[in-house]
């Protein structure tokens, strides 16, 4: 069986694909971002370069992307945290286009990501928010370890699909004796 997409390190020359998927995203209705439509997602190029150089050189952040053989961006995935090195923990973030959904490419990006996790030092909790009106996102979570720690009542605000969302609180904390 042939692989009919690569998951690799985002780059800086991704930047300007990044942008566009994001914005794609950002215009599906129920799209599972804080977004609810393009004109939100507003990073320039340059500064999408700027953050994919940031990452790439943080010990507690990891961007991939999902890509087919011909270089057609499918989808991202990235961990971050903030700069100080006392709070250890990272968001995870993902989206994946809507026709590549359902094929197992997210959770292979969030199994990398938690092997990312669970090899470097800098990191002992790895948390997300996922909207409680989205159970297969929820299902795959779940299955990787994501426990449940609560709900955000009214966490986002979604004119496009009925007002505001309520959003769980998943985490994975990561033994320090690694």
């Amino acid at each position: 069986m042939s692989q009919d997409y690569i998951i690799r390190e985002a780059m800086p020359n991704d930047a300007e694909a990044l942008i566009a998927f994001m914005k794609r995203i950002a215009d599906e209705p129920n799209n599972g971002t804080p977004f609810t439509s393009a004109d939100e997602f507003t990073r320039t190029v340059d500064e999408e370069r700027d953050l994919i150089r940031q990452r790439h050189d943080a010990d507690n952040a990891c961007w991939l992307v999902a890509v087919t053989p011909d270089g057609q961006l499918i989808g991202q995935a990235n961990i971050s945290g903030g700069p100080r090195a006392g709070k250890r923990t990272v968001g995870l973030a993902i989206a994946l286009a809507p026709e590549w959904r359902n094929r197992g490419i997210g959770t292979a990006m969030i199994r990398q990501l938690i092997d990312y996790c669970r090899q470097s030092p800098a990191i002992h909790r790895l948390e997300l928010g996922v909207y409680t009106n989205n159970p297969r996102a929820i299902h795959v979570y779940e299955k990787l370890g994501f426990e449940h720690e609560g709900v955000d009542r009214e966490a986002f605000w979604k004119a496009n699909e009925g007002g505001y969302l309520d959003s769980y609180r998943m985490a994975i904390l990561f033994d320090d004796a690694r």
